[in-house]
Protein backbone atom coordinates (compact mmCIF):
# COMPACT_ATOMS: atom_id res chain seq x y z
CA UNK A 1 0.00 0.00 0.00
CA UNK A 2 1.22 3.49 -0.85
CA UNK A 3 0.17 6.81 0.70
CA UNK A 4 1.45 10.06 -0.79
CA UNK A 5 0.78 13.58 0.45
CA UNK A 6 2.16 16.82 -0.91
CA UNK A 7 1.85 20.39 0.32
CA UNK A 8 3.36 23.80 -0.21
CA UNK A 9 5.02 25.44 2.80
CA UNK A 10 6.22 29.03 2.74
CA UNK A 11 9.77 28.26 3.84
CA UNK A 12 12.86 27.28 1.84
CA UNK A 13 14.07 23.64 1.92
CA UNK A 14 17.08 24.56 4.07
CA UNK A 15 14.69 25.74 6.82
CA UNK A 16 12.40 22.69 6.57
CA UNK A 17 15.13 20.03 6.35
CA UNK A 18 16.11 20.21 10.05
CA UNK A 19 12.46 19.56 10.99
CA UNK A 20 12.65 16.14 9.31
CA UNK A 21 15.38 15.29 11.80
CA UNK A 22 14.33 17.10 14.99
CA UNK A 23 10.88 18.50 15.59
CA UNK A 24 8.09 18.38 18.13
CA UNK A 25 4.47 18.24 17.13
CA UNK A 26 2.66 20.79 19.25
CA UNK A 27 -0.48 21.72 17.32
CA UNK A 28 -3.55 20.70 19.28
CA UNK A 29 -4.87 17.21 18.79
CA UNK A 30 -7.12 16.91 15.68
CA UNK A 31 -10.27 14.79 15.78
CA UNK A 32 -8.65 12.03 13.73
CA UNK A 33 -6.51 10.97 16.68
CA UNK A 34 -9.60 10.47 18.88
CA UNK A 35 -9.96 7.08 17.17
CA UNK A 36 -6.66 5.72 18.48
CA UNK A 37 -4.43 6.56 15.53
CA UNK A 38 -0.89 7.13 16.86
CA UNK A 39 -0.41 10.91 17.16
CA UNK A 40 3.14 12.01 16.31
CA UNK A 41 4.82 13.77 19.20
CA UNK A 42 8.42 14.12 18.04
CA UNK A 43 10.92 12.98 15.45
CA UNK A 44 14.62 12.93 16.28
CA UNK A 45 18.07 11.64 15.45
CA UNK A 46 19.28 9.91 18.66
CA UNK A 47 22.96 10.50 17.80
CA UNK A 48 22.27 14.11 16.83
CA UNK A 49 23.43 13.77 13.23
CA UNK A 50 22.06 12.07 10.16
CA UNK A 51 23.32 10.17 7.19
CA UNK A 52 22.88 6.82 5.52
CA UNK A 53 22.87 4.06 8.12
CA UNK A 54 22.04 6.39 11.02
CA UNK A 55 18.96 5.94 13.16
CA UNK A 56 15.88 8.18 13.18
CA UNK A 57 13.10 7.86 15.74
CA UNK A 58 9.45 8.78 15.48
CA UNK A 59 7.78 9.13 18.87
CA UNK A 60 3.99 8.96 19.08
CA UNK A 61 1.52 8.92 21.94
CA UNK A 62 1.18 5.15 21.30
CA UNK A 63 4.83 4.13 21.10
CA UNK A 64 8.12 4.47 19.27
CA UNK A 65 9.11 3.65 15.69
CA UNK A 66 12.84 3.16 15.16
CA UNK A 67 14.00 3.77 11.61
CA UNK A 68 17.21 3.36 9.64
CA UNK A 69 18.11 6.11 7.15
CA UNK A 70 18.66 4.65 3.67
CA UNK A 71 19.12 7.87 1.63
CA UNK A 72 20.34 11.28 2.81
CA UNK A 73 20.55 14.11 0.31
CA UNK A 74 20.15 17.32 2.33
CA UNK A 75 18.04 19.37 1.83
CA UNK A 76 16.21 17.54 -1.00
CA UNK A 77 15.53 13.91 -0.14
CA UNK A 78 15.36 11.70 2.94
CA UNK A 79 14.41 8.01 2.94
CA UNK A 80 14.21 5.60 5.83
CA UNK A 81 12.77 2.20 6.78
CA UNK A 82 11.22 0.93 9.97
CA UNK A 83 13.51 -1.36 11.95
CA UNK A 84 11.30 -1.91 14.97
CA UNK A 85 8.28 -0.47 16.73
CA UNK A 86 6.35 -0.63 19.98
CA UNK A 87 3.19 0.76 18.32
CA UNK A 88 0.18 -1.58 18.46
CA UNK A 89 -0.03 -2.13 14.66
CA UNK A 90 3.20 -4.16 14.55
CA UNK A 91 1.50 -7.59 14.11
CA UNK A 92 -0.28 -6.27 10.99
CA UNK A 93 2.72 -4.60 9.35
CA UNK A 94 5.74 -6.35 7.82
CA UNK A 95 7.49 -3.13 6.90
CA UNK A 96 7.25 0.63 6.45
CA UNK A 97 9.44 2.67 4.08
CA UNK A 98 9.17 6.45 3.86
CA UNK A 99 10.47 9.20 1.63
CA UNK A 100 10.43 12.99 1.92
CA UNK A 101 11.19 15.03 -1.20
CA UNK A 102 11.64 18.81 -0.89
CA UNK A 103 11.55 20.99 -4.01
CA UNK A 104 12.06 24.74 -4.15
CA UNK A 105 9.09 26.72 -5.45
CA UNK A 106 9.79 30.39 -6.03
CA UNK A 107 12.11 32.28 -3.71
CA UNK A 108 10.92 31.12 -0.28
CA UNK A 109 8.60 28.15 -0.60
CA UNK A 110 8.94 24.38 -0.69
CA UNK A 111 6.77 21.67 -2.17
CA UNK A 112 7.22 18.81 0.27
CA UNK A 113 6.03 15.34 -0.69
CA UNK A 114 5.88 12.45 1.75
CA UNK A 115 5.43 8.93 0.43
CA UNK A 116 4.82 6.03 2.81
CA UNK A 117 4.84 2.41 1.70
CA UNK A 118 3.35 -0.08 4.15
CA UNK A 119 3.42 -3.84 3.73
CA UNK A 120 0.26 -5.19 5.39
CA UNK A 121 0.18 -8.83 6.51
CA UNK A 122 -2.35 -11.26 7.94
CA UNK A 123 -6.02 -11.91 7.31
CA UNK A 124 -8.28 -9.01 6.34
CA UNK A 125 -5.48 -7.16 4.56
CA UNK A 126 -7.83 -5.02 2.47
CA UNK A 127 -9.62 -3.71 5.59
CA UNK A 128 -6.35 -3.17 7.45
CA UNK A 129 -4.93 -1.39 4.39
CA UNK A 130 -7.95 0.94 4.17
CA UNK A 131 -7.70 1.85 7.85
CA UNK A 132 -3.92 2.28 7.68
CA UNK A 133 -4.28 4.46 4.56
CA UNK A 134 -6.72 6.80 6.33
CA UNK A 135 -4.57 6.96 9.47
CA UNK A 136 -1.34 7.50 7.56
CA UNK A 137 -2.87 10.26 5.42
CA UNK A 138 -4.00 12.01 8.61
CA UNK A 139 -0.53 11.70 10.12
CA UNK A 140 1.06 13.18 6.97
CA UNK A 141 -1.27 16.20 7.11
CA UNK A 142 -0.77 16.66 10.85
CA UNK A 143 3.03 16.66 10.53
CA UNK A 144 2.93 19.12 7.61
CA UNK A 145 0.62 21.40 9.59
CA UNK A 146 3.10 21.42 12.48
CA UNK A 147 6.03 22.17 10.19
CA UNK A 148 4.13 24.98 8.44
CA UNK A 149 3.45 26.60 11.82
CA UNK A 150 6.97 26.12 13.14
CA UNK A 151 8.78 29.44 13.66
Amino acid sequence: MRVQTSTLIGKPPAVLWPLLCASKMEVRRPWLFWFGIPKPVECRLPKGHGGVGQRRECVSDRGLIQQRITHWEAPQCLRFEMESTTVYFRPCVAGIAEEFVLATVGANATRITRTTRIEIIGPGRWLKAALMWLGTKGVHRYVFLNWARHP
